[in-house]
């Protein structure tokens, strides 16, 4: 067998799962940049960080409660509240559809939110052209090829939404929940934060337990490939980019809702009136450049319009945040050099009153 064949059979089917991996372990790490900006916030806006942390326990009971419904084990308890989600299965859980539930339980939080937004939009996706893809680097490339079609889209209806009106206003703020609910910050009943080493430690827990899953799962996803190559049908990456996409949309959704509490932040550590500053240079810019093309006409006005506006926003704050920062510890530096002025005269003084009894 020469090494086509090789790369064929043995290497190509691993391709579109290494990319599903790639984008979920970005997916992991900007969940965790959100929930490290959220508890930045807490102290001042408990309430919404709460109301954040919700969002992520009913996500979490849904992937929950989809796992032990579709497998048959059936939903026995279920209760939901600001502390914590709780799902207990009808039957005792055995065998494959046991596996099957876990999997849910594992890996339903990080795509069920997003599947949400996919369905949402599956009206306004277009069709897309599948590579045909028989080695390792054809079917990563196809991969990227699917991803980069969804994704492009998914951008532009993100930044052609037209915030005076009140659909895309919802759908914006779906985007941010979605954002906001990949995961919780923390189980309260628990005491404890939810981090991402926790996640990993679950995943790696399930594996060491469930060897033959693994196998299983393998030889699974070899058999689709080998069956799919031999009628030729290009369908094998089509499936594994669908999990893409999902993670995808989470990406965007994390960054979106990242910005949005980012802003929050800046907004909490900026004196006086200057703390309305993100708010005030988004409204002015966003309604300035709305004006200024309803004259200059152009089929990129509501994309220019988010994208300048928010980049103005992002920039400034940023901006004032590290003047406000420089001048505290400037103010800082200012102060202990005083202390120590002070000390030293002090002892000055002390030397010259022994000096001069």
């Amino acid at each position: 067998m020469d090494i086509s064949a090789l790369d064929t059979f043995l290497v190509a089917p691993l391709a579109p799962l290494a990319g599903v991996i790639l984008f979920w372990s970005i997916q992991l790490l900007m969940a965790e940049g959100l929930k490290t900006l959220l508890r930045e916030i807490w102290d001042n806006h408990r309430a919404f960080c709460r109301f954040s942390n919700f969002v992520a326990l009913l996500f979490q009971a849904v992937s929950h409660m989809l796992g032990y419904t579709l497998t048959g084990i059936g939903v026995g308890e279920f209760s939901l509240s600001i502390r914590n989600a709780k799902v207990l299965p009808k039957k005792e859980k055995k065998g494959f559809p046991s596996i099957l539930a876990n999997i849910f339980l594992l890996f339903g939080p990080f795509f069920i939110p997003s599947l949400i937004l996919f369905l949402i939009l599956l009206p306004f996706t277009p069709g897309m052209s599948i590579m045909k893809c028989y080695t390792f680097s054809t079917a990563l490339v196809s991969f990227g090829s699917l991803l980069q079609q969804y994704g492009m889209n998914f951008l532009t209806i993100i930044v052609n939404l037209d915030l005076f009106n009140p659909f895309h206003l919802m759908f914006l703020i779906a985007v941010i929940l979605i954002g906001l609910g990949i995961r919780p910050s923390f189980i309260e009943d628990e005491e404890r934060k939810y981090r991402m080493i926790d996640d990993l430690a679950k995943i790696r827990d399930f594996f060491i337990s469930h060897p033959k899953s693994i196998l299983i799962f393998f030889v699974s996803i070899y058999i689709l490939f080998y069956i799919l190559y031999f009628l030729k049908l290009p369908y094998y990456v089509l499936i594994f980019s669908f999990f893409g996409w999902l993670s995808l949309i989470s990406i965007v959704s994390l960054l979106i809702a990242s910005l949005f509490v980012f802003l929050i932040m800046v907004s909490d550590r900026l004196p006086s009136f200057k703390k309305y500053l993100p708010l005030i240079v988004f409204v002015l810019s966003y309604i300035s450049l709305r004006v200024t093309f309803t004259f200059i006409r152009t089929d990129m006005d509501l994309a220019i319009t988010n994208i300048v506006s928010s980049s103005l926003t992002f920039v400034s704050s940023t901006i004032a945040l590290k003047m406000e920062l420089d001048r505290q510890k400037l103010r800082e530096g200012l102060q202990s050099l005083k202390k120590v002025k002070e000390k030293k005269i002090d002892a000055e003084d002390g030397e010259e009153n022994k000096k001069n009894p």
